[in-house]
């Protein structure tokens, strides 16, 4: 099973770097009251990679979460289609020191098949360690059709 993980990810890393990323929010990981705002979440333009559309409005949060025990994360996002079609989305979840100097990880969220109307909130996961005070934000949001 990890190995299907390890693949997955760097099959996202390179999806991820070919469509490039864009600074929309900005957030301080603390705790857990680490909760972004729809506002927050898609105040900058966001990158629509593959994606036809700015789908930046049918982020409704994104909750940055905190580091277990062991030192591991799960963001969240909750999303709701917008769309007239059954969609899936990928929000890229970055996160970098706060004057954005150094990138510690980031995570591709997937919702699929989200039916026209639907929210859904999903998680990610996040394995290395995020020192205080990095900065969390969505870099991209790609809708595309599931029909």
């Amino acid at each position: 099973m990890r190995g299907y993980w390890c693949g997955f990810a760097a099959a996202a890393m390179i999806v991820a770097a070919a469509c490039g990323t864009y600074e929309v929010a900005t957030e301080e990981v603390t705790d857990d009251t680490a909760a972004a705002t729809e506002d927050e979440a898609t105040a900058d333009t966001v990158g629509t990679g593959l994606g036809s559309k700015d789908a930046s409005g049918d982020i409704d949060s994104l909750d940055c979460g905190s580091q277990d025990v062991i030192g591991v994360s799960y963001p969240s996002v909750k999303i709701t289609n917008r769309s007239e079609k059954r969609s899936n989305y990928f929000v890229t979840d970055t996160y970098e020191s706060a004057d954005g100097s150094i990138k510690y990880d980031e995570v591709i969220i997937m919702v699929l098949s989200l039916n026209s109307g639907q929210s859904m909130t999903e998680e990610g996961i996040i394995t290395n360690e995020i020192p205080d005070g990095a900065i969390c934000k969505v870099t991209e949001v790609q809708r595309t059709s599931d029909e």
